[in-house]
């Protein structure tokens, strides 16, 4: 066996190593099989309309609570950092039949007045309880006064956990 053809065959058994080890670290090998925590998993179509109050602000960061009904009613807390053009924040659902979901928004104003327009995107990707292995992803819309920071929000998400 000459030098170049070892050195080749180095270089392919490298290659398949590092394919493999690049493969298990992002998420392993999987099989045709759903693995028994996939079967167990449910899916949800959330559709809820928050009522959010203001809590506290301190300089564009506004903390609010308030009540969820629809899908998963129960409580409300958000975390929301406001711009001229761009709004994001953290919200989190906390469902009265048990668990709650945690879910980052990144929204956008459509006007300009007292009472201001907008909608967006969110991403679950935390829960707690029953929700403890929640992903999902969704949109939403409402609308906020700029005077009480009053907030409406209606949202849809497609989950499982």
């Amino acid at each position: 066996m000459g030098q170049p053809l070892r050195r080749q065959r180095s270089i392919v058994m490298i290659a398949v190593l590092a394919a493999l080890v690049l493969g298990l670290w992002a998420g392993g090998v999987s099989s045709a099989a759903p693995s028994a925590h996939a079967a167990k998993r449910k899916s949800l179509r959330l559709t809820d309309t928050a009522s959010l109050h203001l809590v506290r602000k301190s300089g564009s960061t506004l903390y609010e609570k308030g009540t969820a009904t629809g899908t998963l009613p129960g409580t409300v807390s958000a975390r929301f950092v406001t711009g001229v053009t761009k709004v994001t924040g953290t919200v989190t659902f906390h469902s009265s039949g048990g668990g709650s979901i945690t879910m980052t928004a990144v929204g956008y104003p459509q006007s300009t007045g007292t009472i201001v327009r907008f909608s967006g995107n969110i991403a679950v990707r935390s829960g707690t309880g029953r929700f403890r292995n929640v992903l999902g992803s969704g949109t939403f819309s409402g609308t906020a006064n700029r005077r009480t920071w009053a907030v409406t929000v209606h949202a849809s998400a497609n989950l499982t956990y």
